[in-house]
């Protein structure tokens, strides 16, 4: 990622610091595929944002858009060090993963029933896949 993108998720980050979490419109899957909007001018939140509501409904919408197959959908590709701007994917349950933006070494996410982003260390996390945006959108 170049400097002015990474410039750009910081700022990004900074603005979504604040904001409440809210499932289906604000959560670790829109926070995801929306920096992925945001940086490669595309439309695919559109495809989740509003409609899921409960742990019941994300758990269908996480079966019909399984994030480990979206993202070499949309040109990332599986790497094994993380860097600024790349997304991990961590396996909490067996419904679905939990999406995390990497910014500066450390996992910038939404958590259920947060009142904004929280950072992590990577080295903390278990199960994760770290995933860069290799070609296309």
């Amino acid at each position: 990622m170049n400097a002015q993108d990474q410039m750009k998720l910081g700022l990004w980050l900074a603005e979504k610091k604040n904001d409440l979490w809210v499932r289906g419109k604000n959560d670790c899957c829109t926070l995801i595929m929306e920096w992925h909007d945001y940086i490669h001018g595309t439309e695919t939140l559109k495809q989740i944002y509003g409609k899921y509501y409960d742990l019941k409904t994300a758990i269908k919408w996480a079966e019909k858009v399984p994030l480990n197959k979206w993202f070499p959908q949309k040109g990332y590709t599986q790497v094994e060090k993380p860097e600024t701007g790349d997304i991990a994917l961590v396996k909490h349950n067996r419904f679905f993963f939990s999406g995390y933006i990497i910014c500066m070494n450390q996992a910038w996410g939404i958590q259920d029933d947060s009142k904004g982003l929280s950072r992590h260390p990577l080295e903390t996390m278990d199960k994760h896949t770290i995933w860069r945006h290799t070609n296309g959108t």
